[in-house]
C-alpha cells in the first residue's frame, strides 16, 4: 500500500501542474488586447469605444502559462487611435508578444428615423440617435434631438442618414421669426421675416415687421434670431 502511494505522488504532481497552467488561444489574447486598449483610452461619458486587434500569426504556437497573462501599452499616446499592446506571461517559462490594436471612438449623432421630404417640418418621431465614428462627426452633425425639432429639411433626407446642419434650416427664408434684441440684462422681442436660410449659429438677415428695417442676427433656435445691442 505504501509503495502504491509513492508511485502515485509524482503522477499527482504532474497533474496538478498541468491543471494550474493557463492555456490561451489566439482569440482570447486578441480580446484581452482589445479590452485593455478600451480600458485605458480616454473618452467622454456619451461616447463608446471599439477596439480591433490585428490577428495573431496563425503559425505561432502559444505555450501554456503558469500565471495569469498581463497586458500593458508601453509609451501610450492618448491622442493616437493606434497602439501596441504587450501581452506577457511572467511565469517560469515566460513569453511575450505584441498585438497592434486600433481604437475607434463612437459618438452619438441624430439620424433620420424615416424618409424626410425636402421642405418637411421635422418632428421628434422623424429622428433617432445613432453612433458614428468621431472623426466623421465634425462635419456639422447634430447630437441633440430637441434642438432641431421644428426645423425644416432643405433637401430630401434618407432613412438612417445623419442630420447635418447645412441640410436643415432653423430659420427659413420668407418665414416668420422671433427677433430678440439683447442689451446687458434687458431683452426685447419682436417679429420679422427671414430673408435667408440659416442653421444654428449662422448670421442671417431679417426684416423687422414693426420698423421695416433689415437687421443682422444670429440664429439661436428654431424660428428665433438674436441681436446683441
Amino acid at each position: 500500500m505504501k509503495l502504491s502511494l509513492c508511485l502515485l505522488m509524482p503522477l499527482f504532481s504532474i497533474m496538478s501542474f498541468t491543471t494550474m497552467a493557463n492555456v490561451y488561444n489566439k482569440k482570447q489574447l486578441e480580446q484581452l488586447a482589445e479590452e485593455h486598449a478600451i480600458s485605458i483610452y480616454p473618452a467622454q461619458a456619451d461616447e463608446e469605444l471599439q477596439a480591433f486587434a490585428s490577428p495573431i500569426d496563425s503559425r505561432l504556437n502559444i505555450q501554456p502559462c503558469d500565471t495569469e497573462v498581463t497586458a500593458q501599452v508601453p509609451n501610450f499616446n492618448p491622442y493616437s487611435k493606434n497602439m501596441t499592446v504587450r501581452i506577457r506571461c511572467e511565469g517560469e517559462n515566460g513569453w511575450g508578444m505584441y498585438i497592434p490594436v486600433q481604437v475607434k471612438i463612437m459618438t452619438p449623432v441624430i439620424v433620420a428615423e424615416t424618409y424626410i421630404e425636402s421642405g418637411q417640418t421635422i418632428t421628434q418621431q422623424d429622428l433617432k440617435v445613432a453612433m458614428i465614428e468621431k472623426n466623421r462627426s465634425r462635419n456639422g452633425f447634430i447630437a441633440d434631438i430637441k434642438s432641431i425639432v421644428g426645423s425644416k429639411a432643405k433637401r430630401q433626407i434618407r432613412s438612417g442618414e445623419a442630420i447635418i446642419s447645412r441640410n436643415i434650416c432653423f430659420v427659413c427664408q420668407g418665414e416668420l421669426v422671433t427677433i430678440e434684441a439683447v442689451s446687458n440684462n434687458l431683452s426685447v422681442k419682436t417679429t420679422g421675416i427671414a430673408l435667408s436660410d440659416g442653421s444654428y449659429g449662422d448670421t442671417v438677415s431679417v426684416r423687422n415687421r414693426s420698423s421695416n428695417r433689415v437687421v443682422q442676427g444670429r440664429v439661436s433656435s428654431v424660428s428665433e434670431v438674436q441681436i446683441f445691442l
